[in-house]
């Protein structure tokens, strides 16, 4: 077997029953790094000694017969915004170009002590704000399919590392699509989990040593080539850490063995924000029908009197509330004569920036609406599929610039959170697989959202169609 080429848990296998040691799995992916990242700068921090030092300690405590994680001796990889002790944490912020990381984050030390083997940091865009990865410090991560297009945001290079087979895991953090995205750009799964099922202590931002201000919206969750992989990781990291009291003790319970026939699947093929690609229509419509044929009951439908644009307005002003609340009067009040733009992200920043209690709570109030909307909507199905981004991989280009789709020009940052920014606003967990393809081969992404703290049940869904779809694809010209 090429361990490059295997899935998180099917290497943890076989290094548990001795088919394979996690030096020989370490060792593969170290060197697949060195021959194919060059190209892609998926990673930008390779701790080759540090991998190896770990894979060996692994292989010895096989060998003395200890209990074993369910990562044990698997290499990953971690998104660069993550502490990662002894290694550096910039989250491509010039000011943190030498910022040190003296432990572990949270989830880094539970993946550790589940037996898994840290390769190395991935790319990522500044402060991971963007669906482009071009960081100052470490420069573009380009995708494997097409080295002219975005790579995605802002998990880019973990996404890239995981679909280049450089990684067969990466953790990867979300407030606005960021694990999402680049599973759809680049043709793997990622997995977005409920706000607040796992806790991110230690990611940044928030910048070491200020005040925590994120504290809405934001998500930690694996990506990989399989369900089954974002399950196992999921169970690692999620629950409280001590750190944030945010966190609640749910439990994931079980994640049930379900089977097309019978399901209940909502669809969503695009929403009034931004109407997607005839591409992504298409892949919408043959998934919906593939699992329709397969048994499930298929409706499309969304919540009723679903306000699309005040759902955006209000999850992008408590983004740029969160960005703003520690930023002195003068740099605000440049964005004060905005209210009239014609780019919606403009227009909330001048609303956000002015910093008003009241419009915050307001913004809460909605949200709570919205939330009590979509969980009602769900008490009807069983997941809720709908596009990940209006599009497949565009080609970098400036932020300053309109998103095309299908010839139609839509504000930057608007259209390319159109269809991620529910999830977040909501806090409801969605699943990303890749369905489909565009004509230009490139990979096109489905999302499977469920209800607040229904990951098993979503899991179970996701699964189901998992095998109804081809493998997860590999870009082809890493394809050895």
């Amino acid at each position: 077997m090429n361990p490059c080429f295997e899935t998180a848990t099917r290497l943890a296998r076989a290094i548990r029953n001795g088919r394979l040691s996690s030096v020989e799995a370490t060792k593969a992916h170290l060197d697949r790094i060195s021959r194919v990242n060059g190209t892609l700068n998926a990673l930008v921090l390779v701790d080759e000694a540090g991998a190896m030092k770990a894979a060996r300690a692994a292989d010895r405590a096989r060998g003395q017969k200890k209990a074993l994680g369910p990562l044990h001796g698997v290499p990953i990889t971690i998104k660069e915004a993550f502490d990662v002790a002894g290694l550096k944490t910039t989250s491509s912020h010039p000011p943190l170009k030498d910022n040190v990381a003296a432990e572990d984050a949270s989830l880094v030390a539970r993946l550790r002590a589940a037996g898994a083997v840290i390769l190395g940091k991935t790319n990522v865009p500044e402060l991971c704000a963007d669906f482009q990865t071009d960081s100052p410090i470490f420069g573009t991560t380009l995708n494997p399919w097409d080295e002219s297009r975005t790579s995605g945001g802002s998990t880019g290079g973990g996404g890239v590392a995981v679909a280049a087979r450089l990684s067969p895991l990466e953790l990867g953090s979300d407030i606005g699509g960021s694990v999402r995205n680049p599973a759809h750009f680049n043709g793997i799964f990622s997995l977005k989990p409920t706000e607040w099922r796992v806790p991110g202590h230690g990611h940044v931002p928030d910048l070491p040593g200020a005040t925590r201000s994120t504290r809405y919206m934001g998500t930690f969750g694996p990506l990989a080539r399989s369900v089954d992989d974002l399950e196992v990781a999921l169970r690692i990291i999620a629950g409280p850490d001590g750190y944030e009291t945010e966190a609640a003790p749910v439990p994931l319970g079980p994640t049930p063995k379900l089977t097309a026939k019978g399901l209940r699947i909502a669809v969503l093929t695009s929403n009034p924000l931004v109407q997607v690609s005839a591409a992504t229509a298409s892949v919408v419509e043959a998934t919906a029908k593939l699992l329709s044929k397969a048994g499930a009951k298929v409706k499309y439908a969304e919540p009723e009197e679903m306000d699309w644009q005040q759902g955006w307005d209000d999850w992008s002003d408590l983004f740029q509330y969160m960005i703003q609340s520690e930023k002195p009067l003068a740099e605000r009040e440049r964005h004060f004569d905005r209210l009239e733009s014609p780019d919606p992200t403009r227009r909330s920043l001048a609303r956000a920036a002015r910093l008003s209690m009241a419009q915050f709570f307001a913004v809460l109030d909605r949200r709570d609406r919205i939330v009590r909307q979509c969980e009602t909507f769900l008490d009807d199905y069983d997941a809720w599929l709908m596009p990940v981004m209006p599009d497949a991989a565009f080609v970098r280009q400036p932020q300053k610039l309109p998103l095309k789709v299908d010839g139609v020009d839509h504000p930057y940052f608007f259209a390319g959170t159109a269809y991620n920014f529910l999830g977040n606003l909501t806090g409801q967990p969605s699943i990303v697989l890749p369905c489909g393809f565009s004509k230009e081969g490139l990979p096109i992404g489905l999302q499977l959202t469920g209800k607040r703290w229904g990951e098993a049940k979503l899991l179970g869904v996701a699964k189901v169609l998992e095998k109804l779809l081809p493998p997860c694809p590999m870009p082809p010209s890493f394809a050895s």
